[in-house]
């Protein structure tokens, strides 16, 4: 993929048209439910190493899954304070079905992070290409944009 193609899926990803009120992305997950939440803004407060975060999400799916996967998934997942996951909503804009990837079950109950004091929405968004896999993690201060956070 050339790298302005590249910046044009990370746009429609960053720039959405509202955030639908609690969820991030159109694919809604409806057993996933906080009382109440942030979202991460301008750093990363929900941790987890990113090896950990691939290796969960991507359980189960075979080699060759894997290696043909390309394009962009966005996960957004609830981390309460011991570290749980709930995945509320995923935007796949992948070669792959959204049932064959088994987030749901993968998220909700394998992925574990580190606990904090608040309970967070943590915005993952996953890039498949030639094999590989990046992690990029996104925040929001205006409740309108998703920007990439470290």
């Amino acid at each position: 993929m050339r790298r302005s193609a590249f910046y044009g899926m990370l746009f429609t990803f960053l720039c959405l048209p509202g955030l639908y009120g609690q969820y991030v992305y159109p694919e809604r997950f409806e057993n996933c439910y906080l009382d109440e939440f942030k979202y991460e803004e301008t750093r990363i407060i929900a941790e987890i190493d990113n090896e950990k975060l691939k290796s969960v999400i991507t359980s189960g799916w075979d080699d060759k899954m894997l290696k043909k996967a390309e394009g962009f998934v966005g996960l957004q997942i609830l981390v309460d304070r011991k570290g749980g996951s709930c995945l509320m909503s995923v935007r796949n804009d992948t070669n792959m079905k959204l049932k064959k990837m088994n987030l749901e079950a993968n998220v909700n109950e394998n992925l574990k992070w580190k606990g904090q004091s608040d309970k967070i929405s943590a915005i993952v968004l996953l890039e498949f290409k030639d094999g590989e896999i990046v992690v990029k993690r996104l925040g929001t201060t205006d409740m309108r944009n998703l920007v990439e956070i470290h």
